[in-house]
């Protein structure tokens, strides 16, 4: 087989950790290429990485070199060039690390997008990803048969209870959390955790809302006019890797509507599983909270221009979100299909780059089948392993 791998938002985090490992597998069978800019803003192929692979079998590297490179990473200037190379080729596999979603839906073959695997509450190998047609489609679920449903729900079954009351707080440690985040009991209470925007981070292209963070609460504050408390979570790349000044000065001036949280509690809990399970309801837009969202049945809001699995019933547009909030009347995401969704998102979608058993063959069908019940027992009991069961 002849291999593509499209990379122009690859960081060196994902390469080493991610990439590296998939690569490696596949080199060792088949034709592997990869298609990617040299380093800018901490994407793209350099030494670094090429240096990662020199004990590996024959890679044919395709480092655009000129100084439309830059554009690779949102929408290339070089877009007929691309097709053109990519066509000549004729890979029969293509895996991305694009925040350019055009351009690869043109390419021929098997088109996947590596994406992130990770799904709270669930407790998952570190680095796992799924393979996906698009990375902000979210909470998909697919038609399944009653059997394939029944399969599912019994394999979660022995763990769903325990994965309920593992995190749950009781009335003490609640009052003491609210009294330490300091929440206000006159109105509801919105969760918004902000995303990542760090330069690196070119997925913002598809935000719906202001950017930066701190604009985007300016236009959302007004919009709520105080009927709506924020409580925010920033993300942990931003507190790692970002200037959140102007982030902390927005919310200072608008302290009478919003509260920026640290991640950890003073319990030593997440900060975002806290605000999840206590608030009125929560505003994404393409954070993968969403997963923590229809756990705990809180009301979504999702802006994006994305699909949204039916089963998380999200609304999108603020006004009517708001009014239904005020009123109580939200519709919460579906728990029983939820279940189901967080089964499947095991046993169907997750790979775990660094399992042992993992082969050439094994990605591909991954690719060539994204849904195939045969997968589902093996695969559920590796990301399973160290779950506990409730007690019966």
């Amino acid at each position: 087989m002849k291999i593509l791998f499209y990379l122009p938002v690859i960081t060196p985090w994902w390469f080493e950790r991610i990439v590296l490992p998939i690569i490696a597998r596949l080199a060792e069978e088949h034709e592997l290429h990869v298609l990617a800019p040299p380093p800018w803003r901490n994407t793209g192929i350099g030494k670094t990485q090429l240096d990662l692979c020199a004990d590996l079998p024959d890679i044919f590297w395709h480092i655009v070199q000129d100084d439309s490179h830059f554009s690779m990473r949102t929408k290339p200037q070089q877009c007929e060039g691309i097709l053109a190379f990519v066509h000549s080729l004729a890979p029969d596999f293509v895996f991305c690390r694009s925040a350019d979603f055009d351009t690869v839906k043109a390419f021929p073959g098997i088109v996947r997008h590596i994406t992130e695997g990770a799904a709270d509450p669930l407790s998952l190998a570190p680095d796992c990803v799924r393979f996906t047609d698009c990375p902000f489609d979210h909470g998909i679920l697919p038609e399944l048969s009653s059997d394939e449903i029944a399969t599912l729900d019994a394999m979660i079954g022995p763990y769903w209870d325990g994965m309920m009351n593992k995190d749950r707080l009781d009335k003490g440690q609640l009052a003491y959390l609210r009294d330490w985040a300091n929440l206000p009991e006159d109105r509801p209470i919105l969760f918004l955790p902000l995303e990542y925007e760090h330069e690196e981070n070119f997925y913002l292209m598809h935000r719906v809302g202001a950017t930066p963070n701190a604009l985007f609460l300016q236009k959302l504050a007004k919009r709520l006019d105080g009927r709506a408390f924020l409580a925010l979570t920033n993300h942990p790349l931003n507190e790692r890797n970002s200037d959140n000044s102007a982030l902390k000065k927005t919310v200072r001036a608008l302290r009478a509507d919003m509260r920026l949280l640290p991640s950890m509690t003073p319990i030593g809990t997440r900060t975002s599983h806290y605000l999840m399970a206590i608030a009125d309801g929560v505003i994404i837009g393409e954070s993968k909270v969403y997963s923590l969202a229809g756990f705990h049945r809180t009301p979504i809001l999702r802006l994006s221009r994305f699909r949204t699995g039916e089963w998380l019933n999200a609304g999108n547009d603020l006004d009517p979100f708001l009014d239904a909030v005020e009123r109580g009347t939200c519709v919460a995401p579906d728990t029983h299909r939820a279940r189901t969704w967080f089964a499947f998102h095991a046993a169907n979608d997750l790979i775990d780059p660094d399992a042992p058993d993992l082969t050439a063959s094994d990605l591909l069908e991954r690719s060539a089948k994204p849904i195939d019940a045969t997968r589902w027992e093996r695969n559920f009991a590796h990301f399973a392993r160290g779950w506990i069961p409730a007690q019966p």
